[in-house]
């Protein structure tokens, strides 16, 4: 019998003491729930008080970044990702702050072409507790050592989480309700998958979060040969789409991230350049991000642009007003950067 099951008779207050439990560094199980009455507690002995458990764990000699395998209860496997914010100047009361990658599927239908989740297929989607477990199984390792607090959560993990949109949204709402996590400082990040997308800007109880689209071409043919999924009118519809989210999200603080992998050769010629400076300007708030690629084990076809290129991409970029960054990869020396994470050491 499931958690929902076990509860479906009770006041709806009960998921609420629940769930505020679970992100509590002084209760290990539900039997320590002592808000819950003693009957419930002893109906919950069988439940599990984690839905993950670590099968391998890495930690970069580089960064310190560390890469998780975990195992679900029939057996499927995700990889997530803890990275230590870089500098002290982030960390507002000198206890060291991290961000984590989480998971949304097992595997990835989308077929990315640069992407190492990619290669794997997709099996399944995760269940909200399967997501929330990823950052709380994260957070206990903080806590047991005394090491920090993680506020900042990117849905960049394995999977497309536009297609797991349901448990998506309600892991995203549980999140900002009950473990305090800023919506500002979680990003949801996807390929663009349209109806999923008008959901967003439509429905009053989605979380405002930070959205990132993974978009790596202005050119729909380009595109296409690196995002398979990318459907014909997608970038009309971006642009049209854009002043829906601006309208449902209308804090200055609110923009669209673009993400965008630097393929030597495929994608970082001039007219991508403009390509991309002119679809930009017509999304309104918007800042993009060039992502070095991360080559893999298991993708070996693409090679990345030169440092160089990109930073002038980046300040033509500015040069027009854009607020352009690069991103800082970390976990590189064991597969746990953007592109990488195929739960090859399984």
């Amino acid at each position: 019998m499931s958690l929902e099951e076990i509860v479906k008779s009770e006041p709806a207050y009960r998921l609420d003491q629940i769930f505020l439990a679970w992100f509590d560094k002084n209760i290990h199980n539900f039997s320590e729930i002592t808000t819950l009455s003693k009957n419930l507690r002893e109906q919950l002995i069988g439940e599990p008080w984690m839905t993950v458990k670590e099968k391998i764990l890495q930690t970069s000699e580089v960064d310190g970044t560390r890469k998780a395998l975990l195992e679900f209860s029939d057996g499927k496997v995700v990889e997530s990702v803890l990275m230590p914010r870089a500098s002290k100047k982030e960390w507002p009361d000198d206890r060291p702050r991290f961000t984590i990658c989480v998971s949304s599927q097992v595997g990835c239908p989308m077929g990315c072409a640069f992407c190492a989740t990619g290669k794997l297929g997709f099996s399944r989607n995760l269940s909200y507790r399967e997501i929330i477990d990823q950052m709380r199984y994260w957070q206990q390792i903080l806590w047991d050592n005394n090491e920090g607090e993680i506020d900042n959560i990117v849905f960049m993990g394995q999977g497309e989480p536009l297609l797991n949109y349901e448990n998506v949204k309600l892991s995203l709402k549980i999140l900002v309700k009950y473990a305090k996590i800023g919506q500002r400082k979680i990003t949801l990040s996807t390929v663009g998958v349209p109806e999923a997308m008008e959901k967003i800007v439509t429905e009053k109880d989605f979380p405002a979060v930070r959205f990132a689209l993974s978009l790596h071409s202005a050119l729909s043919e380009s595109r296409l040969a690196i995002i398979p999924s990318n459907r014909p009118g997608f970038l009309d519809f971006l642009v049209e789409w854009s002043k829906k989210y601006h309208n449902a999200f209308p804090s200055r603080t609110h923009f669209i991230g673009l993400e965008y992998i630097m393929l030597k050769g495929v994608n970082d010629d001039a007219q991508h350049l403009n390509a991309l400076i002119k679809l930009a300007l017509k999304l309104g708030s918007i800042r993009v991000n060039l992502i070095p690629y991360n080559g893999s084990s298991c993708n070996d076809f693409f090679q990345g642009t030169d440092f160089a290129t990109i930073q002038t991409w980046q300040k033509k970029m500015n040069d027009r007003d854009i607020t352009c960054t690069i991103r800082r990869s970390q976990g590189l020396d064991i597969d746990a950067a953007c592109g990488q994470l195929a739960n090859k050491n399984q």
